[in-house]
């Protein structure tokens, strides 16, 4: 019960226990009085007619006798008046049976009023003739007494209620500080560290909302510091300080989890992008013009690869830019080699050396379980090859063993994944999260997984096709057809209440019309709440933060949660996570492999879930593959992992 009503209830208590203390002395002492004024009406009644009957007893005049005691009795003001000789006989009677009118019964029975009597001497000289007895009648004093206790009530229910209502609303005000400490709590807890400028009269009050803004304001630097602190320690092991890309580390990192995970193995293409004569610039126009080149190429570089998601770039060397790209097509690498073969001989940039020819460009094309050492070998053929071509060539290395054509054609991956989409072809396979802490790993959640079947029957992995079908604008169908089998899965096992979690791509969260899709379909099936949590990329994130932040608010409000997925494979600040109402993160798998050899990886990842800790967000690793990196990632203060080590994705 909130502190409101528990003081209605008090007040509504106190004001019913005074009401019936009031009452209660009050007829207590409104029947006293009224026991003793019966008494003492029947002993002046009685006193008066010993004296008025002395002549009729004395003369023995029966018939003045009973007209003087009916005269009194006709009043209706007595109960009995009785004339008593005093042998005994009785001279006159007369008695009146107690009818109480517009008094109900049971208050008659409860209040109970003494109606004592009264008795006086007839004298007949100085003898004594007789005795006269009278008993008042107490029907006045009931309806007297029911009048005044109604009176009383209403008098003191209206009022009664209108102090209560001052008083509620008194209440109501002066608790309204403590709902915007709740509120501020609240905040705290969701990431948000909001202050009261307001600070109420109330000496106590003023108090708690003083010590929770100080609260607010130490949580937040804690914050503050703590993200800081870890996107720092980041950025000195991975990040090169003069372009603010990745370095050589993040590099060799990236590529050899691309080449080696299980996860989703993928495939893609390697673009090496080395600067000439950079040596030239620093004597002839000194190293500070030579560092504004470098950057240059560096913001023209990220500039060019945002159309191109799932890719990545850094700085190998003082001359040399690599480039990731994942899930990128022969076609799309050389396209993207020619358009930065373009860029970089653009007279802004062409300017800021003292010859035409800026950089070559080498390109070579990788799949899931290459050697690097082969591919990076590869790749400086094709730069050796473009340095031959003239200024600002680039060129791709082809293998011997090379097919002249693609298994598909593009129309063929149209028509096929379309035909997919229409006739329910894809299937879901689960994979568990499992949490190392209070004993064994037990699973937490399942992530649901999409697989295609090839021509052979075999199964495809959501890495081989969702590049190509964003390439073909038919990711966010597949993301529906995706989410509508989540749900019938879900509904075919409701009595399994372990959550599962789909994966959605950065373009169907940027989508308006998905998300509308997504919420109408979710609130046509409101028992997939609490079962159902949607894992975002991180990609998502860097092309629009608001947007992302305001999708997954929107889902919480309808009860689901959401993680961010890859987290860690672009440099977006922790700070960014208190407004990314997210429920975990799940760490890309270029941070937990060979964790435990890598003391730079423990340190960032025991810093990020302090950080995530301090915000209510869990931490999960991805791809966990080795006992080895499991022990380590479990003494690191994650919540969870998944990996190949923990099972495979198996159908659902």
């Amino acid at each position: 019960m909130t502190l409101y009503r528990q003081l209605i209830v008090i007040v509504i208590a106190l004001f019913i226990a005074g009401f019936i203390g009031s009452f209660s002395i009050s007829s207590a002492n409104l029947r006293h009085f009224l026991d003793k004024q019966l008494a003492s009406h029947a002993q002046d009644t009685a006193t008066s007619l010993g004296l008025s009957l002395s002549t009729a007893v004395h003369s023995d005049d029966q018939p003045v006798l009973e007209a003087m005691i009916d005269a009194v009795f006709d009043r209706g003001y007595y109960q009995r008046i009785e004339v008593t000789a005093v042998n005994g006989e009785t001279l006159v009677e007369r008695s009146n049976p107690v009818r109480i009118k517009d008094v109900p019964d049971w208050f008659v029975r409860h209040v109970g009023l003494d109606t004592p009597g009264a008795e006086a001497l007839v004298m007949a000289g100085w003898k004594q003739a007789a005795t006269v007895h009278v008993s008042s009648h107490p029907g006045h004093a009931y309806r007297e007494l029911w009048q005044n206790t109604v009176d009383t009530f209403w008098m003191f229910f209206l009022t009664a209620l209108a102090v209560m209502l001052l008083g509620l609303i008194m209440i109501r005000v002066m608790l309204r500080p403590l709902q915007g400490v709740e509120s501020q709590a609240e905040a705290v807890c969701n990431g948000s560290y909001p202050i009261q400028e307001k600070l109420p009269r109330t000496r106590e009050l003023r108090r708690v909302v003083e010590a929770m803004n100080r609260l607010s304001r130490k949580v937040n630097e804690s914050f503050a510091k703590h993200s800081a602190l870890t996107d720092r320690l980041r950025n000195e092991a991975y990040r090169d300080p003069l372009t603010g890309l990745g370095n050589r580390r993040w590099f060799d990192q990236q590529l050899q989890h691309q080449l080696d995970t299980q996860e989703t193995p993928a495939r893609g293409a390697l673009i090496l992008v080395a600067l000439q004569r950079l040596d030239r610039v620093n004597i002839d126009s000194g190293y500070q013009a030579g560092d504004h080149l470098l950057q240059t190429v560096a913001e023209l570089i990220e500039s060019r690869i945002r159309h191109y998601p799932n890719c990545y770039v850094s700085r190998l060397s003082g001359t040399e830019f690599g480039l990731i790209g994942v899930d990128l097509g022969a076609g799309e690498a050389e396209t993207l080699a020619g358009e930065l073969a373009r860029d970089l001989a653009q007279p802004g940039v062409a300017d800021m050396t003292p010859e035409a020819g800026i950089a070559h460009i080498g390109v070579a094309m990788w799949e899931h379980g290459d050697a690097a050492g082969k591919l990076l070998a590869e790749v400086d053929i094709a730069m050796r090859t473009a340095q031959a071509s003239g200024d600002n060539a680039w060129h791709r290395y082809k293998p011997a063993t090379e097919s002249a054509t693609p298994v598909r054609g593009t129309m063929e991956w149209h028509d096929y994944l379309r035909q997919v989409i229409h006739t329910g072809g894809i299937t879901l396979f689960t994979q568990s999260v499992y949490t190392l802490s209070d004993g064994p790993p037990r699973p937490i959640h399942r992530e649901l997984l999409a697989r295609l079947t090839d021509d052979n029957g075999k199964p495809v992995d959501a890495g081989l096709f969702m590049p190509i079908a964003r390439r073909l604008g038919l990711a966010i169908e597949i993301d529906r057809t995706i989410v509508s089998l989540a749900i019938q899965h879900l509904e075919a096992h409701r009595n399994d209440n372990m959550p599962v979690a789909v994966n959605l791509t950065a373009r169907s969260v940027h989508d308006p019309a998905f998300l509308g899709w997504l919420h109408e379909t979710l609130s046509d099936n409101p028992g997939t709440a609490k079962r159902l949590m949607f894992e975002l990329p991180e990609s998502a994130i860097a092309t629009d933060t608001r947007n992302v932040a305001a999708a997954i608010e929107r889902l919480a409000a309808a009860g689901y949660s959401c993680g961010i997925d890859h987290f860690g494979r672009s440099f977006q600040s922790l700070a960014h996570l208190r407004s990314l109402k997210v429920q975990y993160l799940k760490i890309d798998g270029a941070f937990t492999r060979d964790i435990h050899r890598d003391s730079d990886k423990q340190f960032f990842l025991r810093a990020l879930c302090d950080t995530a800790h301090s915000i209510d967000i869990q931490v999960i690793a991805g791809a966990v593959e080795t006992g080895d990196d499991a022990g380590m990632i479990a003494r690191l203060n994650v919540d969870g992992v998944q990996g190949h080590l923990y099972g495979k994705p198996v159908p659902t």
